[in-house]
């Protein structure tokens, strides 16, 4: 896609202003001269219901744009567009402010407040724990988000916070009755709110009907690190990409959450993995922490690929295209699941795999990182440690002068960067990379911090 930058930042909000604008122009038609505080008056509904019904359609997580733009971008844009609505519904609720009594004098009321606590719900939801977008910079709502407020609850309450905000805002418009009067908004809202509602019901039908993957083998790599591994209980594994990443659920009596959570691959489509796909997971959370309940023969669907990682362009890159791989601590593993694709199809490409851990007991896979040099001596990896001390490795952190010293500065003319890691590693890397004038279309950054 030409202009990809432009377009991941900016396609979503178009489509939001075109609903809006079209529901403002059938609004407005035959209202003859109208104030300007009128004008406003009108517009602020629609707009806020575009905002809503563009994140319904992002919360649907549609592949055919993700593989383009990415899930993190697209919950960005998901999560500026609750604050805007909410934003928009309380300065209108502020304006005709008659008290909160007032919801019950009239339908248009009642339903005007529910889409607005529809999109409180949604807005705290999101940002207390399914998102760390507006709260980074805040450790004590981190260490909320983190400690105290329960993923599958939240995601509970954000669904049925959006239903609330979609459902109260398009009765409102049916219950007051110069709205109702104007067939052409009525029908053009009616049309938009089927739409994105129905995609988004088919969606959820979609991930009732995904195949099913039975656990293969499940042990652990180091102290924190689960490897499991899938196979599929009929047929053959879903075509995916290196570094793509699947949306795991297990399914009947696991004691493990079932609410989806996102992982990348590690393995790729090889000789090693013909028919089965393997995750690497840190415990990091509660859902984390309960993998120690999963046994060989436990039952769960992968939805999903999403991700573009490895894009098809790249892909098509000649071996003389250098690849710096990038990870900190976890982060190795979609660099891993690309570096399997490559040593899979015999390239003799120039590899720098630069990885970032904190513990000696973090170490892992050196013995397949060796093997790799052997069959391509233009292979090279460099590991650091930030925390302890290990003998035969750097310590510290993953920096420009290392690349310079060990990969050597034109890497950052001719070579892909592939970036995956925590939020302070990421922001590093990204700095590094931006300081050294990197394109856009040469960073590949796989973001989950969504």
């Amino acid at each position: 896609m030409k202009n990809k930058e432009f377009w991941s930042d900016w396609l979503l909000t178009f489509m939001a202003l075109f609903m809006f604008a079209t529901l403002l122009a059938t609004l407005l038609s035959g209202m003859g001269t109208l104030s300007w505080q009128q004008l406003l008056s009108c517009a602020v509904s629609p707009l806020a219901y575009s905002l809503m019904l563009t994140g319904m359609f992002i919360g649907s997580r549609p592949r055919f744009l993700e593989k383009h733009f990415g899930m993190p971008k697209m919950y960005e844009i998901h999560a500026i567009m609750t604050l805007v609505a909410l934003i928009l519904a309380t300065g209108h609720i502020a304006f005709y402010w008659q008290g909160l009594g007032a919801m019950f004098r009239s339908p248009a009321a009642f339903w005007g407040y529910i889409g607005y606590f529809g999109i409180w719900g949604g807005f705290l939801s999101g940002m207390l724990s399914l998102s760390s977008m507006f709260i980074k910079q805040s450790k004590f709502l981190m260490n909320l988000k983190l400690n105290v407020f329960n993923r599958e609850v939240m995601l509970w309450i954000h669904r049925i916070s959006a239903i609330a905000a979609i459902l109260g805002t398009y009765m409102q418009s049916l219950s007051i009755p110069f709205l109702r009067a104007n067939t052409a908004y009525i029908g053009l809202l009616t049309f938009y709110t089927v739409l994105i509602v129905g995609y988004f019901l088919w969606w959820k039908l979609e991930i009732a009907r995904e195949p099913k993957y039975r656990v293969k083998s499940i042990e652990r790599g180091t102290p924190t690190l689960w490897v499991l591994e899938f196979e599929p209980v009929n047929g053959r594994i879903k075509d995916y990409h290196p570094g793509d990443y699947f949306f795991i659920r297990f399914q009947g009596d696991v004691a493990i959450g079932k609410e989806p959570h996102p992982f990348s691959t590690s393995s790729a489509q090889t000789k090693q993995f013909p028919n089965s796909i393997q995750f690497m997971i840190k415990d990091a959370g509660d859902w984390t922490e309960q993998l120690k309940n999963v046994k060989v023969g436990d039952i769960a669907t992968l939805e999903g690929p999403y991700g573009d990682f490895y894009p098809e362009e790249v892909r098509r890159e000649p071996e003389s295209t250098p690849f710096i791989l990038l990870g900190g601590g976890i982060g190795l593993t979609p660099n891993l699941s690309l570096l399997r694709s490559e040593i899979e199809k015999g390239s003799q490409r120039e590899i720098h795999l630069y990885w970032g851990l904190s513990l000696a007991e973090d170490l892992f896979m050196v013995e397949e990182l060796e093997s790799y040099r052997k069959v391509n001596p233009n292979f090279h990896y460099h590991i650091v440690f930030s925390i302890d001390e290990v003998p035969g490795y750097g310590f510290g952190f993953i920096t420009d002068d290392l690349i310079r010293e060990t990969a050597g500065a034109r890497m950052y003319t001719d070579a892909h960067f592939f970036v995956c890691g925590p939020g302070p590693m990421l922001n590093a890397t990204r700095k590094i990379l931006d300081d050294n004038n990197v394109p856009f279309e040469r960073k590949h950054i796989d973001d989950f911090d969504f």
